[in-house]
């Protein structure tokens, strides 16, 4: 269908779907389309919000040359749900998310994609995986059943052994999507389910497993225990690629499992981000372990250990460390390793606990106590002399030709030194695990293996704010994984071209040779950072200048880009995303090597066990050697070509193999259940490859119809009369013949009908056009037919009314007669009624004035009775008044001539008293009592005067003595500095400095309690001074009143004398004190 073709498709009322920035897609419909001969003006508006409007706009050239695309169309409802996304009329972006997400809202989470299962984490558990579920999909064919997990798993089977071919599933989707669950359910069907087409001679479980099969399973929590963490985006993410083989023999029995592994993350152990974890089996360690073998190994809460504290999280919600630490002990028991060795492996952890805990000093040289606790507990629970393994972490040796030459280290080199040893021993023993599983679980008789089912769980592309070494290595992966699915996808399209016998081109696709070259080539990444890390002055600076000087040429511009605001990182170019990675670290993540004198000391352990699981690092001769010169010393191999070589030997056995495929998606970041994010989605639909496979189809014929689906779809394009007479094959083409006229739009195969992109949509144009004007036509009949039947109602219904009409007025004429009748009855009883209403009336008037008149009379009597009454009270009232009048006149002139007599009889009495006052024995007597008051306030003064000399006596000498004390500790002090200063260790007097010191504070505190009474008495001698001014004062005032009187005067000098001298003997005391 050419483009012209297409814009006549988008008439109003097809729905299509417009880009979005919150929801990636929304669908719209068509409302108004202009169009002339250079431009197309297609008007949108949003099925969701109704007032917001889309506007497509470009020139038919542009389309035409697919310069601009036209908005994607949406498929009919009846699609929207397929299981399989290979079936929708519009394979597009858009339709494929619409897809997957309505599947998701009805907690649909399988749907395949062609020859992948895209799996949507729910975040919830569902029931889906019981054992009446596996036994439901084994033996079942795929499509028969709802997509499922276990229908990938029985189609693997099935295959293996029609095809007698090795199969090989892959489980990829990023951290959080759900793989690690995906394979360990895959892995618990072929151990659980049933053959129910078992050839002669193989096993019937009948609910029961096999001991090889429960082994299996046990694998999954020791791999989980010591590979698995805590991360941001998952609970329980896989921090390494796994790829598990369950064998099966001749019979299809399974007799064995092998497992190898890719890429453990080392760093983990000794670092993790905030809300991160380590590995699961430290914390299930510190919370599982019994009180002896707590106290043995000197464990404590996960909070006071380094490498299990930094992101301050511990505890995960709804997960039981200790209950997990017993399922780990008992898988490990179901593999084969004993409790002695178990105890081993634990007593290991716990010393990489106390490893992490050693404390590091120093500023320019690095410190470490030789009694440090830390390096201590964990020397000797590694067996190592602790002396030794002390000097190795803090120095170094360097060998020359003709000498060693040992150095310090700077306390940050000696943590990496410590954590290197950590992260070896740790990833030693992880190895040593999958080699014990391996041994137990691997068929003894390898002949009797005669092919295996592969399940790869690899991580899936990453991309972080910042990224690394890690990252680096997941991405390149990804970019194999990527490369072979493409690849593999291309080859299925072409053979079922050519299984179908029809005419077919080469179908280009996206080729990411170039970006894996440019990583694994002779002079690629890892080639380079290889090549930095073994020269001794390497940096990842000078590995960072060698990619720009290599790759920065136009031939690699597509895969490597130079950051514009960074010389210490670049970007590469991967297939789903440009990730710029920081070069630092590389180099010492690469390396990863532990000296070699701290290998020795672990080689020589007096634990066997740790002996026996350090093995010498494999070396490789270098190619440059003479014959003049000794051999050039071994090389070790580095990180990353471990992983590389691993890498290639994956893909040759995926290669060998069938490959299928399983995409898990993660729908939302917050992991919250039943949340579905579309741009979140949309973009891991991108980097799984799932819009890569759309696209590879879409370029030759990615629509497939069945001659009995199409036929059933589109055979009402021609007339029903030609239903009958010709076969299904016939109908089709009869329809393809008269609509579709070129012939490359569409290939007739053996048994179906391949249609290119947007051809569908050009037919499902024509049906609905069609379907449209038999709508029409059916509608026109059914409008006549019900026109006529409502006028036969109308017709019906009108006599009916007229019936009704006349009857009611009928009714209506007898209603009035009866109301006449009835009204004359009424008036003839009113009337009368109205007669005996005034009879009453007036009777009642007649009444009333009677007792009117009666009342007048006898109120008028009654008020000439109450007059007489009331002139009798006011006589009464008026003669006692008068009489009461006449008393208190006399009483009130008899008080006043009392009170004018004893008011005489008073002022002579007050002469009298005056008299008194002024007597010269009154003076001497008040004099007296002056005196004695005087000589008792002198005497507490006195008291007071001694009491503050005697406290000003011993403070001196409290102060004299506090001098002595200071003297004497400085004396001391200065003699411990001096006894420090020669020994080098803190003084031995610290008892006798203590003592000394609280008698000082003892004799301070008297000193100032002195102080505080001191004061105190100044107080009251202050009181006892203003009491005495206040008592001159009055002796004052006597004077003046009593210098008007005439006296004896000698008594009155002698009194005068005796005051001064008290004033005086006051005034000296005072004095003195």
């Amino acid at each position: 269908m050419t483009g012209v073709d297409m814009i006549e498709v988008y008439t109003p009322g097809i729905k299509a779907w417009f880009p979005d920035e919150d929801l990636a897609w929304v669908s719209t419909s068509v409302i108004e389309k202009e169009q002339d001969s250079n431009q197309v003006r297609i008007t949108f508006q949003d099925d969701v919000h109704q007032d917001k409007v889309h506007v497509f706009e470009a020139s038919i050239n542009d389309i035409l040359e697919n310069k601009i695309a036209l908005p994607p169309l949406r498929n009919p409802p009846k699609l929207e749900n397929t299981d399989d996304l290979t079936n929708l009329s519009y394979l597009n972006e858009a339709s494929v998310l619409n897809t997957i997400k309505t599947r998701y809202d009805q907690h649909h989470i399988y749907t395949y994609s062609g020859i992948v299962l895209i799996a949507t984490n729910p975040f919830a558990k569902l029931p889906l995986y019981e054992p009446e579920i596996i036994q439901k999909y084994s033996g079942s064919r795929r499509g028969d059943l709802e997509p499922h997990l276990f229908a990938i798993a029985e189609d693997a089977y099935r295959c293996m052994i029609r095809d007698n071919k090795n199969q090989t599933i892959i489980v990829s989707g990023e951290s959080g999507a759900g793989k690690t669950v995906s394979a360990k359910y895959i892995m618990r069907y072929f151990a659980t389910a049933d053959d129910k087409d078992a050839p002669i001679g193989k096993q019937i479980k009948a609910g029961t497993m096999t001991e090889v099969e429960e082994q299996i399973l046990a694998t999954n929590p020791i791999m989980e225990a010591f590979g698995n963490a805590k991360t941001t985006r998952n609970d329980n993410s896989s921090r390494f690629g796994k790829y598990i083989e369950i064998q099966f023999d001749p019979k299809r029995n399974i007799v064995g499992a092998k497992i190898k592994t890719y890429l453990l993350e080392r760093s983990r152990l000794n670092f993790q981000p905030e809300t991160e974890r380590n590995y699961h089996v430290f914390y299930q360690l510190c919370a599982g372990v019994n009180e002896a073998e707590k106290e043995e190994w000197s464990l404590k809460p996960w909070s006071d250990f380094h490498y299990l504290n930094q992101s301050g999280t511990g505890v995960i919600p709804n997960v039981d460390d200790a209950k997990d630490f017993e399922e780990t002990r008992t898988a490990l028991t179901t593999i084969g390793i004993q409790t002695q060795t178990q105890t081993e492996i634990f007593r290991l952890l716990a010393a990489l606990l106390h490893l992490g805990n050693i404390d590091i000093t120093g500023r320019n040289d690095a410190a470490l106590s030789e009694d440090e606790p830390s390096l201590v507990l964990a020397t000797q629970l590694l067996g190592l002399d602790c002396a030794n393994f002390r000097k190795w972490i803090i120095r170094k040796q360097i060998i020359t030709r003709s000498e060693k030459i040992v150095t310090n280290l700077s306390p940050t080199q000696a943590q990496v030194v410590r954590d290197s040893v950590a992260k070896y021993i740790y990833a030693n023993l992880f190895e040593w695990l999958v080699t014990v599983i391996n041994t137990s679980l691997s068929c003894q008789n390898i002949e009797s293996v005669s092919s295996f089912i592969g399940v790869l769980d690899i991580y899936g592309f990453e991309h972080f704010k910042k990224n690394s070494f890690e990252q680096f290595c997941i991405n390149y992966a990804n970019e194999k994984l990527q490369q072979q699915f493409n690849q593999h996808v291309f080859k299925l399209e072409q053979e079922e071209y050519v299984r179908e016998e029809i005419d077919w081109k080469f179908i280009t696709f996206s080729d990411n040779q170039k970006c894996i070259e440019m990583i694994e080539a002779k002079m690629g990444v890892l080639s380079l950072l290889d090549e930095e890390s073994r020269l001794p002055s390497g940096s990842d600076q000078g590995f960072c200048n060698k990619l720009y000087q290599n790759f920065g040429t136009p031939s690699y511009q597509d895969y490597f880009k130079k950051p514009r605001f960074s010389n210490s990182a670049f970007t590469v170019v991967h297939y789903a995303h440009d990730v710029q990675y920081e070069s630092e670290g590389f180099m010492d993540k690469n390396k990863d090597t532990v000296p070699e004198e701290l290998l020795n000391l672990l080689q020589n352990s007096k634990s066997q066990f740790l002996a026996d699981m350090i093995t010498p690092v494999p070396t490789t001769p270098t190619l440059e050697s003479t014959p003049k010169k000794a051999p050039s010393l071994a090389k070790k191999p580095t990180l990353g070509s471990i992983f590389k070589q691993s890498l290639i030997n994956l893909m040759d056995t995926i290669h060998q193999t069938n490959v299928h495929y399983i995409r898990c998606i993660k729908p939302n970041e917050a992991k919250v259940e039943w949340v579905f994010e579309p741009t979140i989605v949309l973009s891991q639909l991108r980097a799984c490859g799932v819009l890569e496979t759309i696209r590879i189809s879409c370029a030759g014929y990615p629509t497939r119809w069945t001659f009995e689906e199409f036929a059933d779809r589109y055979k009402c394009l021609i007339h029903s009369s030609q239903w009958e007479k010709n076969d299904i094959r016939s109908i089709c083409s009869m329809v393809m013949d008269t609509y579709i006229k070129d012939t490359d739009k569409y290939q007739i195969g053996l048994t179906k009908i391949f249609f290119r992109a947007g051809q569908l949509a050009y037919m499902e144009k024509l049906r609905s056009d069609r379907l449209n004007e038999c709508a029409i036509m059916i509608q026109k009949h059914m409008r006549g037919f019900h026109a006529r039947i409502q006028y036969i109602r109308v017709k019906n219904l009108a006599k009916m009314l007229q019936c009704v009409v006349r009857r009611k007025l009928a009714q209506r004429q007898l209603e009035t007669l009866k109301q006449e009748r009835a009204a004359i009855t009424i008036q003839t009883t009113f009337r009368r009624h109205l007669e005996r209403k005034r009879y009453v009336q007036k009777m009642a008037a007649v009444i009333k004035i009677q007792s009117v008149a009666r009342g007048f009379l006898d109120r008028k009597k009654f008020q000439s009775v109450k007059k007489v009454h009331a002139a009798i009270l006011i006589q009464k009232i008026a003669r006692g008044w008068m009489a009461r009048s006449r008393y208190q006149a006399q009483r009130a002139y008899i008080i006043r001539v009392q009170s004018y007599i004893r008011r005489r009889i008073a002022r002579k009495q007050l002469v009298v008293y005056r008299a008194e006052a002024r007597s010269v024995s009154h003076l001497k007597d008040t004099s007296i009592k002056l005196e004695s008051r005087v000589t008792d306030m002198i005497e507490t003064l006195t008291q007071q005067r001694e009491e503050k000399s005697r406290l000003k006596v011993k403070a001196v000498e409290l102060e004299s003595q506090v001098k002595t004390w200071i003297e004497r500790y400085e004396r001391l002090d200065q003699k411990a500095k001096d006894i420090e200063s020669i020994i080098g260790q803190p003084a031995q007097r610290q008892d006798n400095y203590a003592n000394l010191r609280a008698q000082r504070e003892q004799l301070q505190s008297d000193y100032f309690n002195s102080l505080d009474k001191i004061k105190t008495q100044d107080k009251d001698l202050n009181r006892l001074k203003q009491e005495l001014n206040r008592q001159r004062e009055e002796i004052s005032n006597l004077r003046k009143r009593n210098s008007g009187t005439p006296s004896d005067n000698a008594d009155i000098n002698e009194l005068k004398n005796q005051i001064l001298a008290l004033k005086a003997n006051c005034d000296v005391k005072v004095l003195v004190q």
